[in-house]
């Protein structure tokens, strides 16, 4: 079963006994990838949420006490298994800020485009993961510039997971991947020019695929 996954910066408090309140997921805005959550898409969820990092299964964090829809969004209390490794490592990741996200694991049940952007009526949610970057490729370039440069096939197995993990087709990925590291490179011979990969230059690489 594949599931799609959606970023949402993190918005949660986190207490020293690894309590967890916060948002995994807002209504009405319209997101990097086009997509748009609307109120009641949760609604007919009946499973309890797995918590995990990084969309692994093999990562469980901790428990989704409450997962709940209210007005604004997707409202989840939860507690990060403190007795674990894992879960010592995450608590003080999120403390420090090197975790700045959450993102949703989910399939599609009812989903409509409209002249704003597909909105998405019903999810089937599985899981909420903690994660480091969003999985949204216009999202990723600040991520991007702190990948080894001078490895092109580093940076673009990085860029060809990130595609995958947003549900682009292999073909894409790889093409994406490609693109990525020759406006990388060719950044990189310009004198004068920052060597960071910006967002003008992601777009314009990945404009020249469609």
């Amino acid at each position: 079963m594949k599931l799609q996954y959606k970023f949402a910066p993190l918005e949660a408090e986190i207490d020293q006994r690894g309590k967890v309140t916060g948002y995994a997921s807002r209504f009405g805005i319209k997101d990097q990838g086009g997509d748009i959550v609307v109120k009641g898409a949760f609604s007919g969820n009946t499973r309890k949420p797995k918590m995990l990092l990084q969309h692994d299964p093999a990562q469980v964090v901790g428990v989704w006490d409450v997962v709940q829809e209210d007005n604004d969004g997707l409202y989840v209390e939860g507690r990060i298994n403190l007795g674990s490794t894992l879960g010592k490592d995450v608590h003080s990741n999120l403390e420090f800020g090197a975790i700045d996200g959450m993102s949703i694991g989910y399939r599609a049940k009812d989903a409509v485009k409209t002249a704003a952007g597909r909105e998405l009526r019903q999810i089937d949610l599985w899981e909420v993961s903690f994660v480091t970057f969003p999985m949204l490729p216009e999202a990723v370039v600040s991520s991007v510039k702190s990948i080894d440069g001078d490895n092109p096939a580093i940076l673009k197995r990085f860029v060809e997971q990130i595609m995958r993990e947003a549900d682009f087709s292999a073909d894409e990925a790889k093409a994406a991947a490609a693109a990525v590291a020759r406006v990388r490179a060719e950044r990189e011979v310009s004198a004068g020019q920052d060597e960071g990969l910006t967002l003008d230059a992601l777009r314009n690489a990945l404009r020249g695929l469609k």
